[in-house]
């Protein structure tokens, strides 16, 4: 009894360590901080505007969604994840390269299609769904990660091709609205349609009940949403970026400042790979190095967290070995001190 006791104490962080995190996020440009432990809210923080009921910008944390609507599509039987895209967009069926990505490699951010400017919603001004339908390509499909909006917005496309309504009616009847959550698709395309890679916004609360059904799989309440063999397709790491899974950053991208940026590499050895092994390193076998070429995984960290990350240090990590979600909200143009190597140390107590 004594050890399951401690087992459960080191699971649920304790007052203080709630407190540093709490402190951390407040000095760091921070908004909202919550903290949920099997799925109840054990510490909720608001700071400079910050509110219970306010939604916020994602950014790109807005990706997760669409990886989530398409294993749904997946479990409805509508398609597949190791199908070519063009089966479900036909306009590339004519393209040697475009034909052979699959919905994996499209969504793992290695289908060699052009991506769209990372640092836009839709991929450039006034840029549309139809553009990045139409996107070239610039390497073989599985070769290399290269981050952009380019990828979510097409898969979006497919989705609305594949059932008989929009992508957000999608997601909000197939995952949302099973969950009592509702997400805001506040910044918009060129046509009108969604920024799929960055226009959501939601609460605190709401995108912590979100990463809860993740961290059951796909549970919510005793309801099954999504299958849970499905679910664990979106922490595959992706073949050209050990860092990335199937729209999900896993825990190595923790050790990055920027995640996104510097990525392009080609399939190489996989002896980098950080994922389950707390002292290995990215470097030449990721396709990724920390700002800190000595920098290695911290033996405290959970090596089963993943996270939707978006600008401004938007965060939803989701890590099952503890039992945790945890979210951080603030303003898109702030958070250039905020790093989630310190923040999770203050809250894991690795001060």
């Amino acid at each position: 009894m004594l050890t399951l006791l401690l087992a459960l104490n080191l699971v649920q962080p304790d007052v203080a360590a709630l407190r540093r995190a709490e402190s951390y996020v407040a000095q760091t440009d921070g908004q909202a901080m919550l903290v949920m432990h099997r799925g109840r809210v054990i510490h909720e923080a608001y700071f400079d505007g910050g509110a219970v009921g306010k939604r916020q910008m994602l950014a790109s944390g807005s990706k997760s969604f669409v990886g989530v609507a398409t294993i749904a599509a997946v479990q409805d039987g509508l398609m597949q994840l190791d199908a070519p895209v063009a089966r479900y967009v036909p306009e590339w069926q004519g393209d040697a390269r475009k034909s052979r990505v699959t919905v994996r490699q499209l969504l793992s951010l290695e289908g060699g299609v052009e991506s769209g400017n990372p640092g836009t919603g839709c991929g450039g001004r006034g840029s549309t769904w139809t553009d990045a339908l139409n996107a070239g390509t610039f390497a073989d499909p599985g070769t290399v990660f290269r981050y952009g909006p380019f990828p979510f917005i097409t898969m979006g496309a497919a989705l609305e091709r594949v059932q008989s309504s929009s992508f957000e009616a999608y997601l909000n009847r197939r995952v949302l609205e099973p969950l009592g959550v509702q997400v805001e698709w506040r910044a918009k395309c060129g046509d009108g349609k969604p920024q799929l890679a960055g226009g959501a916004a939601m609460t605190a609360r709401d995108w912590g009940t979100f990463g809860e059904m993740i961290r059951m799989g796909g549970v919510h309440q005793g309801r099954r949403i999504l299958d849970e063999r499905l679910v664990r397709e979106l922490f595959r790491p992706s073949g050209s970026n050990p860092t990335y899974g199937l729209s999900w950053w896993l825990v190595g991208a923790t050790l990055l400042s920027q995640p996104a940026a510097g990525l392009e590499q080609g399939n190489q050895s996989r002896r980098g790979r950080i994922l389950g092994n707390r002292r290995g390193r990215l470097g030449r076998g990721g396709a990724a190095e920390p700002a800190n070429r000595s920098a290695q995984m911290p033996p405290w960290m959970p090596t089963d967290l993943v996270m939707a990350a978006g600008a401004g240090k938007q965060r939803l990590y989701v890590i099952p070995s503890r039992e945790l979600v945890i979210v951080r909200l603030g303003s898109l143009m702030g958070g250039r001190r905020f790093t989630d190597v310190e923040f999770l140390g203050a809250l894991f107590g690795a001060v």
